[in-house]
């Protein structure tokens, strides 16, 4: 019994020992393709900073992966990642400053008062038979406030290059108008006392598509320096324009 357990041990080591010689010899013929297998079953994430692939150029995960973005680090110029983390499947995705996570892939509206100074942001989603908008503001003054979509974006910072407001249908102003309304009508905003306002509406009969007689793409989105009444042509006595930005083609 004692021979038999002897000679198993030296089957196990000389198999051991041969295992390793011919992994040796593998390595010392083709050491880059066999550290590449290495490294194509011992690493699924390729990391790319600012456009660059971290990951070794010539190995198996040199440019392949979807993105996905990290909010934590700054964004490039446009078309150019700020960071990718991604899996082996051979399709690198990039992502640009207008489509970082706060937006979602939805239209981002930057708003700014009359002296230049940002004050939020609007997106805008398409849904059934309009375009809902989710806007959130600060420095305005407290109480009810028109707000419009305009016909032509805002140049130079001029409000009043933005035109008259979005109406394709050629109708009266006013939601309550029994006339109207225009596409570009939209309830009244509501700022707190604090000056800031959050609230979603929707931009009845817009859309976001393309080319389309109805589309709000390229437009611009004005804050009024008081309410609208919803019935007076052209823009229901709502006074100056405050703040705005345009929505992007």
């Amino acid at each position: 019994m004692k021979k038999k357990t002897n000679k198993l041990k030296y089957m196990a080591g000389a198999f051991l020992a041969g295992a390793l010689l011919l992994i040796g010899i593998l390595i010392a013929a083709n050491p880059e393709g066999t550290l590449s297998a290495i490294k194509h079953t011992t690493s699924k994430i390729s990391d790319y900073v600012n456009g660059k692939d971290n990951s070794t150029a010539d190995g198996p995960l040199a440019k392949q992966g979807t993105a996905t973005s990290d909010p934590n680090m700054p964004a490039g110029r446009n078309g150019v990642s700020a960071r990718m983390d991604s899996e082996p499947v051979n399709q690198p995705v990039y992502w640009s400053e207008a489509s970082r996570k706060e937006s979602l892939g939805l239209p981002v509206v930057k708003l700014y008062n009359a002296a230049g100074e940002p004050i939020g942001s609007a997106t805008l989603e398409q849904i059934h038979d309009g375009v809902k908008v989710k806007i959130t503001a600060s420095g305005l003054t407290p109480g009810k406030h028109g707000f419009h979509v305009h016909e032509n974006p805002i140049q130079d910072g001029d409000f009043k290059s933005a035109g008259a407001h979005f109406n394709p249908t050629h109708k009266h102003h006013g939601l309550e108008n029994p006339q109207g309304s225009h596409v570009g009508d939209m309830p009244n905003l509501v700022v707190g006392a604090d000056g800031t306002v959050e609230a979603e509406t929707i931009i009845q009969h817009g859309t976001l598509e393309k080319g389309q007689p109805n589309s709000v793409l390229g437009r611009s989105l004005i804050i009024h320096a008081g309410e609208d009444d919803n019935v007076t042509d052209p823009a229901g006595n709502s006074g100056d324009r405050v703040a705005g930005g345009n929505i992007p083609e």
